[in-house]
């Protein structure tokens, strides 16, 4: 008999050989890869990821998963918890993350370096651009566009986002000539946000050390989101409009690209739910309906605020926990990867992002190992009794009365 082990055993980290996780995870950077390169309806083969990887996982005999992902699996956990407020497009939400975050759930670790990764994004923005060129309108095939304050770019990518976390890798790695050239693809792919993330990642990783890992903790960032969150909603609301348009000029929906708008009625949902949101949401996939029924959009159209997102149809619990697991990492290179991502969130559908998703665990446990910093990195959800039993077997328990 097997004594029984008080923890989960952590996942296998296979060496020297080909096993099914890397060949699984292969697949998924391919589908994926091709996914945003090429869009439908080859982007519609990652939609066999969740399904093959629960196969894989349960002949297998386990689960696991990056430490990263655990925000991810709260949403998971409290969409699953509210199913019955669900909607058809907010379970696709849900099945969109775990597009993102099964490729390595049978506990495979990514041994990418930053230049292979970097020439794997150019050239799926390479193939993405010509496939727009020749599917595009012929006669603006020869025009060049770049107007970042208009967002025109004949250069604009998916990958764009992607770029800024390969910028973060190499801040991390104080490769900072790598870091700017990530961040200058980033600019021409023409994703905004992305850039300003990137930025911002990379002066607050100049701060002291000893400053950064204060400030990114869940006591800071759970009321800086919060903050953000109230802006947003303020927004929404007109409150900002008179001070936009006497200092910029321009109406505040155009500043924001149409945002102002696009906020106001979820804005509105907000404010006339609480003190109840605060504990419980309106279901996955509320703001869609919020979106048709009351701003009057024909479909499901984005609402480019996770943050709003989240409090409207998840509530403060599991925005509450959301945060919290997302900088309570020991890891410092995790949470700023999280403060990258929640930087996207502030003005952009980051959880919709399956590829961002993906991206982020890819470069946060290629950074993390080449840092040396792997402790904890993978978490074992589900193992099968026979398989914590060939654990156990192979490992040996140490006697703790033993000196």
């Amino acid at each position: 008999m097997f004594r029984r082990t008080r923890y989960i055993p952590p996942a296998i980290e296979h060496r020297g050989t080909l096993h099914i996780d890397a060949l699984f995870a292969f697949f998924c950077f391919i589908t994926i890869w091709l996914g945003v390169a090429f869009g439908s309806p080859i982007r519609y083969l990652t939609y066999l990821i969740p399904v093959m990887g629960v196969a894989f996982a349960m002949a297998m005999g386990g689960i696991h998963m990056p430490d990263i992902y655990r925000p991810m699996l709260v949403l998971v956990i409290g969409g699953l918890a509210m199913a019955p407020l669900a909607t058809l497009w907010g379970w696709q939400d849900i099945y969109l993350i775990l597009i993102g975050i099964m490729p390595f759930c049978l506990g495979y670790r990514p041994r990418l370096t930053w230049w292979q990764v970097f020439w794997g994004f150019v050239v799926g923005t390479v193939l993405g651009l010509a496939v727009v060129k020749l599917l595009g309108n012929s006669a603006m095939a020869g025009e060049v566009k770049f107007n970042p304050l208009l967002s025109q770019s004949s250069f604009e990518s998916p990958y764009g986002h992607a770029f800024g976390v390969l910028a973060i890798w190499a801040a991390l790695t104080k490769r900072w000539k790598h870091f700017l050239l990530a961040l200058v693809l980033a600019f021409l792919a023409l994703k905004r946000i992305a850039v300003i993330a990137t930025v911002i990642c990379g002066l607050v990783y100049l701060l002291p050390r000893g400053m950064i890992d204060r400030l990114l903790r869940p006591w800071f960032m759970i009321p800086a989101n919060l903050l953000m969150l109230s802006l947003a909603v303020m927004y929404g609301l007109g409150v900002f409009d008179r001070w936009i348009y006497d200092t910029m000029g321009a109406s505040s929906n155009h500043v924001s690209m149409g945002r102002r708008w696009l906020y106001h009625w979820p804005a509105r949902d907000i404010i006339g739910s609480l003190p109840g949101l605060a504990l419980l949401g309106d279901g996955a996939g509320h703001v869609y309906q919020v979106l048709m029924q009351k701003a009057g959009y024909g479909g499901k159209y984005q609402l480019h605020s996770d943050l709003m997102k989240l409090m409207l149809e998840y509530g403060g619990v599991v925005f509450f926990l959301f945060f919290w697991f997302a900088y309570r990492f020991k890891s410092l290179a995790t949470r700023m990867f999280w403060l990258y991502f929640n930087i996207i969130m502030l003005t952009d559908n980051a959880l919709n992002y399956q590829y961002l998703v993906f991206v982020l665990g890819l470069c946060c446990m290629c950074a993390r190992r080449e840092l040396g910093d792997t402790e904890g990195m993978m978490s074992s959800l589900y193992t099968s009794n026979s398989t914590a039993a060939t654990l156990i077997h192979r490992t040996p328990v140490r006697n703790v009365n033993s000196p």
